[in-house]
């Protein structure tokens, strides 16, 4: 028996359940487990339900639970205030799970570990035989790849992309050693970006920290626009029901029909000890904590006298009157400096302020208020960077949902007042007048489309092909001011991803309309 029939084999055998009961926060519930794969983050479910308080030190891509060969672990995906399993810190590595294990997430939620042996899943109706990434332009010379084993993982340093190091050494290199994976979730095969540096896309759409659903017919992207592949899935009937109908791969797309000298075969699962088991890095990454610098627990009380005490040291120091013996000369400079450090901290303090009452108001949800605030601020204080990103924060969760909301209703003439708003709203944030730009431009795709009958309506006159291709043509010649709005957009109001979709999809319609070549 091959050694992955093997692997399937102990997996069937020992499936296991998971459920992580909660110890600080019973009203949460347990979770229940019930994938291979389990995503630990903010904004996945169920934790962007929970109160935000208690999710808001948790990382967008925190951690992952998954089972292998019968085991269940734990995988830190560098989240910024960190896992522990024990109270033992998880970075860089993965640790195996057991039964009664303590799990702790941000150092604010704490679970309980229960490990059971489940009886094997039900069989689906129907089943997914294999995944097919077709190459989307011939000319580049890739292979098909048929997928027909899960997970498989996107690396530069696999056979399957590094066979084009020394032909597209440049387009490799857009490629990182752990970019993305493809796996089956309840049947249904997702892929997640595994934070590359150069992004996965569905379509024009780059991923953020989500594992997306595909489906047949989708255009997938790894690190820019040459690995570019078309989405075929083959599945196969695995039940009697007889109301269900096989899906097949066109007779072209077919692995059967395809050259197999040209074709990349995947017929050995991967495995997620190696896709989450992330290379050790020298220092501490922008989302980690440095555990070098991290100093023991005290009280906030004991931090302020710490802190005061050092200062008034330096001070006494700075005065000359560090090595003074005499009781009374001593008393007097330790007053001096003592009334100097309390000067120093409410001047810190009073410095902070206005950050420190935006903040409050964005918790608390006063969105247009802070937006409002923000900018005033910034009109005496422009180059204030805590204020450009609270200010951009506020504007957006102020009015992008409903101005999404209008734009789909087609609602436009609110949709033009809403812009008109945010403009007003970011006159003193160049960081947010960019942001908002694009959010007027993706209008102006919509309502044009709106206007003209459709993306694939056919041109009525000059006019309307001159704005089609003037449209079209921005879109192709400025892809990456668009993705990179669009990736800090989506940071903020998440939602954006589809109205962005929505458009992207519009122009690729226009793009065949006018004549383009609907590259993205």
């Amino acid at each position: 028996m091959a050694p992955d029939e093997v692997l399937v084999g102990k997996m069937q055998a020992q499936r296991v359940g998971i459920v992580l009961e909660p110890l600080n926060h019973p009203e949460l519930g347990p979770l229940a487990i019930d994938d291979g794969l389990f995503a630990i983050g903010r904004t996945e479910p169920p934790f962007a339900a929970y109160p935000p308080e208690l999710v808001a030190d948790l990382s967008r891509r925190h951690a992952r639970v998954f089972v292998e060969g019968g085991d269940a672990y734990i995988a830190d995906l560098g989240s910024k205030n960190g896992t522990t399993v024990n109270g033992v810190a998880v970075r860089h590595g993965i640790v195996r799970l057991h039964d009664g294990d303590e799990v702790g997430l941000a150092r604010v939620l704490a679970y309980r570990v229960r490990l059971q042996a489940s009886p094997p899943a039900a069989a689906p109706v129907a089943r997914l035989a294999s995944l097919t990434l077709e190459p989307e332009r011939a000319d580049l010379g890739l292979e098909a790849i048929v997928i027909t084993s899960f997970p498989f993982l996107i690396s530069k340093v696999d056979d399957t992309f590094a066979r084009y190091k020394e032909k597209e050494p440049h387009q490799v290199g857009y490629l990182s050693r752990r970019h993305a994976h493809i796996f089956l979730k309840a049947g249904v095969p997702y892929v997640e970006d595994l934070g590359s540096t150069n992004g996965t896309f569905i379509g024009a759409v780059r991923l953020d920290e989500h594992a997306h659903a595909l489906e047949d017919g989708d255009v997938l992207a790894f690190g820019g626009h040459h690995f570019v592949y078309r989405v075929r899935l083959q599945w196969e009937q695995a039940g009697p029901e007889p109301t269900v109908t096989r899906v097949s791969l066109p007779p072209a797309a077919s692995p059967a029909a395809m050259d197999a000298d040209h074709t990349t075969f995947v017929a050995s699962a991967g495995s997620f000890l190696d896709i989450f088991c992330a290379d050790e890095q020298p220092g501490a990454q922008e989302d980690e904590v440095n555990p070098a610098a991290v100093e023991p627990a005290h009280s906030k009380s004991d931090m302020r006298r710490g802190k005061a005490a050092l200062m008034t040291a330096a001070l006494l120091d700075a005065m000359g009157a560090a090595g003074d013996t005499d009781p009374a000369r001593l008393r007097r400079w330790l007053a001096m400096a003592g009334a100097l450090v309390v000067a120093l901290i409410l001047l810190f303090q009073l410095a902070g302020a206005p950050e420190r009452a935006l903040q409050g108001l964005v918790d608390s949800g006063d969105f247009a208020t802070a937006a409002r605030l923000a900018d005033d601020r910034l009109a005496r204080d422009p180059d204030n960077a805590d204020m450009k990103a609270l200010g951009t924060e506020a504007l957006l969760k102020a009015e992008l949902p409903q101005w999404m909301a209008d734009l789909k209703a087609r609602r436009f003439d609110r949709t033009v007042q809403a812009e008109a708003r945010m403009r007003r709203l970011g006159t003193h944030n160049a960081d947010a007048r960019v942001l908002v730009a694009e959010i007027a431009w993706v209008g102006d795709v919509e309502r044009f489309v709106h206007a003209r009958g459709g993306a694939a309506a056919p041109v009525r006159d000059a006019a309307d092909g001159a704005r089609l291709s003037r449209m079209v043509r921005q879109w192709q010649d400025e892809q990456p001011a668009h993705q990179r709005a669009f990736a800090t957009i989506s940071t903020y109001v998440p939602a954006f991803r589809d109205t962005y979709a929505q458009a992207a999809s519009d122009l690729r319609k226009l793009a065949l309309t006018g004549g383009g070549d609907g590259n993205e």
